[in-house]
């Protein structure tokens, strides 16, 4: 009997999880509590910093549309399309839910307030972003090494609205927003793709009548 593989919000909640607990960790050692900053305003900008996000998203697929061969279109084609097209809509505002709090709560929490105590800001913005990006390519660097420097800058990006607002809240919305409406918008450009194609092949392949 086969064993069911885990769910990809199982994967998420294991993932996320462990950086939120190792967060807290980090925190009690070294008593640097993380302080979120929630508000109402810090909630509202962080989603509409999602938008610019979003938009080089979209950009930047129509592009790996045009370039198949790129280690981008690779990258979507060999990992996210998959995922995206494993999970539902409800699954999408869970994974993203908890991404967005997991590892802001982290990366611009817990280690960032550490690397700002004894590095300073800079140290702190370059380490957090590069560490944010390598850990999504654990076990595959050699495959998708070439994508790091875009996901640190997107770990940039997240690091300047937590400081620009003062709120982590701000940036785990951002995170969050972004996570969720990326997955929605691949399913949706997946299924009208999958849809076009399938329209065309039924054209093509109906049979003519003989004249």
């Amino acid at each position: 009997m086969s064993r069911k593989k885990p769910s990809v919000v199982a994967l998420a909640v294991i993932s996320e999880g462990l950086l939120l607990l190792l967060a807290y960790t980090i925190a009690w050692i070294t008593k640097t509590p993380i302080v979120w900053n929630v508000s109402t305003w810090a909630l509202v900008m962080g989603a509409l910093c999602a938008i610019p996000l979003l938009i080089g998203n979209h950009l930047l697929w129509m592009w790996t549309e045009k370039h198949p061969a790129s280690i981008y279109a690779r990258f979507s084609r060999e990992v996210v399309r998959p995922l995206c097209g494993m999970v539902t809509t409800r699954e999408a505002f869970y994974i993203g839910l908890l991404s967005g709090i997991g590892e802001e709560v982290f990366f611009r929490g817990a280690l960032n307030d550490l690397l700002m105590s004894y590095a300073g800001a800079s140290a702190a913005l370059a380490v957090s972003s590069f560490l944010f990006a390598y850990v999504h390519f654990i076990g595959n660097v050699r495959r998708f090494g070439g994508m790091i420097p875009l996901y640190t800058g997107v770990g940039a990006i997240l690091w300047i609205i937590c400081q620009t607002t003062g709120s982590l809240a701000a940036a785990a919305m951002t995170h969050a927003t972004y996570n969720f409406f990326a997955i929605v918008l691949m399913k949706y450009l997946d299924k009208r793709e999958t849809d076009l194609t399938t329209t065309t092949d039924q054209i093509f392949d109906e049979p003519r009548e003989s004249p």
